[in-house]
């Protein structure tokens, strides 16, 4: 291959650039070829492009490149199907290559462009696991509970992401209602979420004090060292005998509505995220519901919701949307508010996990009423 111009042009190319003959040899390989193999310049030019291949391919490789030079012209291979070369050490890479015919006087040669998507399969990896871990964690629906109708639903904003929701059936007939946010998304904060979960659900097996349970789990997540990371979470515990609910809050508040959906009680933070600080304390409120109140617990994936203008969501127009969707089912509101906060993020998208937990209480203790 003559040098000049376009060898200049694909030296310095971002990705790796090869030219190639019709006889399978490298005439031509620019820097990021080298450091993508793993060969040196020298090592690669005149060599045949099969030492690229997994040996179990080259056969097959050699009849892709006589009947590319039979019928020339560009095509992109590694898009939908596996395509793979091996470095020197003889790792297997996972590539696309986009193939370009060049004619030159020495006759016709293909320019392979040549993408290492390595770290792009490890991140399709990463959403996988992601994706089989919250389906796996969050419930499949909400149990039946004497006097409360309950519901919930969450929209990651990767594939799946740090905000997780729970019903904990406690002693003496009471109910647990969980919703928590780990710091960041996709994966790792999917694992943090799996533990929190898991060690909410153990504490709460073996001890009644909410207080004692989120500072044994603020234990265990320091234990196993978050590496920065952290979770905000409000833990309430509805007891039907006397309408109580009991409630702690880590880093995370909730609301409490009236039946005309007027804001009663906006339920604060008692206490410090968790994973944060070993001696952390979280003191328990209570407070008594009545026929009609809703329990509205949120992850900041809603409130802080930006527009395209980049404004948020708030505080204002969420207590006006639930003002002016009190009479809903609480699975009713839960997709209305996704709704409306998509429409008010329009082109901007979502950047935040996004997860609401809705409880209506009801004066019928034995079951729920259907509404029409």
């Amino acid at each position: 291959m003559q040098s000049g111009n376009l060898a200049t042009i694909l030296d310095a190319a971002p990705i790796a650039m090869l030219v190639v003959d019709q006889r399978s040899r490298i005439l031509f390989a620019n820097r990021q070829a080298s450091a993508t193999f793993g060969y040196s310049l020298d090592e690669l030019h005149g060599s045949q492009v099969e030492r690229l291949i997994p040996a179990r391919l080259r056969e097959n490789h050699q009849r892709l490149v006589s009947q590319f030079f039979d019928t020339p012209n560009h095509r992109v291979m590694g898009v939908g199907r596996e395509v793979v070369g091996v470095d020197a050490h003889g790792r297997e890479i996972p590539l696309e290559i986009g193939l370009t015919p060049l004619q030159t006087s020495d006759g016709r040669l293909a320019i392979a462009a040549i993408i290492d998507i390595t770290e792009r399969r490890r991140r399709e990896t990463e959403s996988t696991l992601a994706r089989v871990v919250q389906a796996a964690m969050l419930p499949t629906e909400a149990p039946w509970f004497p006097g409360v109708e309950l519901a919930a639903s969450s929209e990651p904003a990767d594939a799946a992401g740090g905000d997780f929701y729970d019903y904990i059936s406690l002693p003496g007939g009471r109910l647990a209602v969980v919703i928590g946010d780990a710091s960041g998304h996709g994966f790792a904060a999917a694992l943090v979420t799996v533990a929190a979960r898991s060690y909410l659900r153990a504490c709460s097996s073996t001890e009644g004090n909410i207080s004692r349970i989120l500072g044994q789990v603020n234990s265990l997540l320091l234990r196993d060292g978050l590496e920065g990371r952290f979770v905000t979470l409000f833990y309430a515990s509805i007891d039907p005998q006397d309408r109580r609910l009991t409630y702690a809050g880590a880093g995370h508040t909730g609301y409490l509505l009236a039946e005309n959906g007027d804001l009663k009680q906006q339920l604060a933070s008692t206490g410090p995220p968790l994973g944060w600080f070993p001696d952390a304390e979280y003191p328990c409120e209570q407070l008594e519901v009545v026929p009609g109140d809703v329990l509205l617990l949120l992850t900041d994936g809603i409130e802080e919701a930006m527009s395209p203008a980049g404004e948020q969501f708030g505080r204002m127009r969420l207590l006006e949307f639930v003002r002016g969707n009190i009479r809903s089912t609480p699975a009713e509101i839960a997709q209305k508010m996704h709704a409306t906060v998509h429409a008010f993020q329009a082109a901007a998208g979502q950047h935040d996990d996004a997860t609401i937990v809705v409880a209506r209480f009801h004066a019928n203790k034995d079951l729920p009423p259907r509404r029409s």
